[in-house]
């Protein structure tokens, strides 16, 4: 017979939970949803516990979600949400795959990417099931987790081109529309998101900068994303842009600098293309409706 957990136990999974500042957020949300359903099944007060974990990951819309359906009075809706979380991945693979055979070229695909979201992996590998592909990806500072996408990618046969942030835009190619769709150009932006609401989209920062580069190129811009990750309007309004210690960009720094270290941002949605969703390709007219229901 499992042993029930204890609170000590669950507040220091909780606490590691807070302090993973690099994993993406369909990770972040399978390890929360692997506490509530411990939760669940002591006897500790639900409600102390989803508090904790959106306290401790207060950008990730999906955990905000998980915890609404912990304290759903629907006993059934927390497994229901889990389930729609384990398939979202393969219902993901099939759209993105499905979107990009569309296109008909001789050339790889060119696709550029910021920081190391799962559902872009999950993407891209299928893709890469379907065609020749290579990316192009940000090393995305401070915590550098463009490195272990690089890294990723290559061992699923995928080459990379790796770029300091600054230089990410490069990737897109030249901006002379006279030689926008040159071979070695990028033929589109893949980011992920941490939140999808009405009229934007949380992710790691430097993604505004990438986006509004390739919109003014002319590169289309996807957003990969399951559902668990859309809010309403009330919820959107919860979210807090979670920020890190200033010593991971200067550490020591002379008295009268002020550092920041913003891990997320804000993107319009009207810098994007499409989401490619667990629940079909979304023009971006659609998200309005899909975040309130």
């Amino acid at each position: 017979m499992q042993m029930k957990p204890s609170a000590a136990e669950l507040n220091r999974r909780i606490d590691a939970l807070a302090a993973d500042r690099t994993t993406g957020a369909s990770g972040i949300v399978a390890k929360a949803l692997d506490i509530l359903t411990a939760a669940k099944a002591s006897d500790i007060d639900p409600r102390e516990v989803t508090k904790a974990l959106c306290l401790a990951q207060p950008t990730m819309a999906s955990v905000w979600n998980a915890a609404a359906a912990a304290l759903s009075d629907d006993p059934t809706r927390l497994t229901q949400f889990a389930e729609q979380v384990r398939r979202a991945p393969h219902a993901i693979a099939r759209y993105a795959a499905a979107q990009f055979a569309e296109e008909t070229s001789d050339r790889p695909l060119h696709l550029v990417s910021i920081s190391c979201s799962g559902s872009v992996v999950v993407a891209l590998k299928a893709i890469r099931a379907a065609r020749t592909v290579r990316v192009s990806c940000a090393e995305s500072r401070p915590a550098l987790e463009g490195r272990r996408l690089a890294a990723e990618l290559v061992a699923a046969g995928i080459p990379v081109t790796y770029f300091s942030d600054a230089a990410i835009a490069d990737a897109l190619g030249s901006a002379d529309p006279a030689v926008a769709h040159t071979p070695g150009n990028a033929d589109a932006v893949l980011v992920g998101a941490d939140a999808i609401a009405a009229m934007w989209f949380l992710n790691k920062t430097g993604t505004r900068m990438l986006a509004a580069a390739a919109t003014q190129q002319g590169v289309p811009v996807y957003v990969v994303a399951s559902r668990d990750k859309f809010v309403g309007q009330e919820l959107a309004a919860q979210l807090v842009i979670r920020s890190g210690d200033p010593a991971e960009v200067w550490d020591s720094a002379p008295g009268g600098v002020d550092v920041r270290n913003p891990y997320f941002e804000l993107i319009p949605l009207d810098l994007v293309t499409a989401v490619i969703s667990d629940v079909g390709i979304l023009g971006t007219g659609m998200i309005p409706d899909v975040c309130e229901h």
